[in-house]
């Protein structure tokens, strides 16, 4: 679909997930045992035909560049077009740099210029949803908006505090927007993703050499340009899994809800890129309840509610209840884990009781003060 063309930001350091991101991009976070974060704005950039995708990065990219690759597993590998991964360079002796989301497009505006399409989508590279983008851009059509924003409805009052609030009139014309507001003044939040004309984004993205952030700076500054900004209210489900709490809820959410991703039959699929384990073993000393267990696993212990990711390991009386286990890592005997994610490729001691009253990230840090 040359109409319309994508960048996807995943380029922040992602410090609200802790020592998941110490050596990678929060995009490359695994989730549900299987997928990568990143397979949720791929899959949907996929759906919705989008052809022309650029991904602009800047911190440790390369495990996620690996991963995406031509991003055949996503159909986007298109002859003279497909994924673009727009790193930062070096241009006239300066290191063009990142210094916010709004800059980070700025830096690539040679990119948006060779782009073919007359719309351009800015999405954030860590979040979870299902979008047909091609609906948001009738209705965009249909506004004869100069930007779009995608944004939800919520009805919890203090989550409202975490978002970008959106005023707007009767037309869904937005009058008003303020980044993480003390004192919202509407439920509704922006999505952080943008459908813009490129034309306009053209026109005011050397804006953003000074306004550098979206939230804070440059859509504010736009709304107040001109008044064709549109919100468009997406009522499907949407997570921003950016700190451990949200992560973990998250892929609780979808163990108790399995059908959401279940790929028969359904309009809109999710991809990933896939690896070649064997199928999951499970033990004869093994008791699985409620539980996720992807391939390569091998399962000798007790799993309740809790989400094994590939290639993970469970010996003999460990007990996993309540937790997320990413990829690669080994448990060995009489192992108690309860409320946790514990990191990739880890390897936990025999008899380790890592048991705890609220969610909390097992790490290779955390581990290195238990052996203090």
């Amino acid at each position: 679909m040359k109409e319309l063309s994508a960048i996807v930001l995943v380029g922040g350091r992602g410090t609200r997930l802790q020592g998941l991101t110490k050596n990678k991009s929060k995009s490359y976070v695994s989730f549900m045992g299987k997928y990568r974060i990143i397979d949720f704005p791929l899959s949907s950039i996929s759906n919705s035909g989008v052809e022309e995708v650029g991904i602009i990065t800047q911190y440790e990219p390369y495990e996620l560049m690996r991963y995406i690759g031509s991003g055949s597993s996503w159909d986007l590998d298109y002859f003279n077009s497909g994924i673009a991964f727009l790193t930062p360079y070096e241009a006239k002796n300066s290191l063009v740099y990142q210094k916010g989301t709004a800059n980070a497009v700025l830096s690539q505006i040679e990119f948006i210029k060779s782009l073919t399409s007359k719309y351009v989508l800015i999405l954030s590279g860590d979040q979870i949803y299902k979008i047909d983008f091609r609906e948001i851009l009738d209705e965009h059509k249909k506004n004869n908006a100069e930007l779009t924003i995608i944004s939800q409805d919520l009805d919890n009052k203090e989550d409202l505090k975490r978002f970008g609030i959106i005023e707007y009139d009767h037309e869904n014309k937005v009058i008003g927007f303020e980044e993480k507001p003390d004192n919202p003044k509407s439920n509704r939040i922006s999505l952080g993703m943008y459908l813009f004309n490129k034309d306009f984004l053209l026109e005011y993205l050397h804006y953003a050499d000074k306004l550098i952030d979206f939230g804070n700076d440059f859509i504010p500054f736009l709304i107040k340009e001109t008044n064709r900004v549109y919100s468009y209210n997406y009522t499907g489900r949407f997570m921003d899994v950016g700190t451990i709490s949200s992560l973990y809820q998250g892929n609780m959410f979808y163990l108790d809800h399995p059908e959401i991703l279940d790929n028969k039959g359904q309009k809109y699929k999710i991809y990933s890129r896939a690896y070649d384990y064997p199928p999951h073993f499970i033990g004869d000393k093994a008791r699985i309840i409620n539980s996720s267990i992807a391939d390569g696993c091998i399962v000798n212990g007790e799993i309740i509610h809790s989400i094994l990711s590939y290639d993970t390991k469970v010996d003999i009386g460990s007990i996993i209840k309540d937790s997320v286990i990413l990829p690669s890592t080994k448990i060995g005997k009489n192992v108690i884990i309860k409320n946790a994610i514990v990191d990739e490729a880890l390897t936990i001691k025999d008899g380790l009781n890592l048991s705890f009253n609220k969610v909390t990230l097992v790490d290779s840090k955390f581990l290195e003060k238990l052996d203090v």
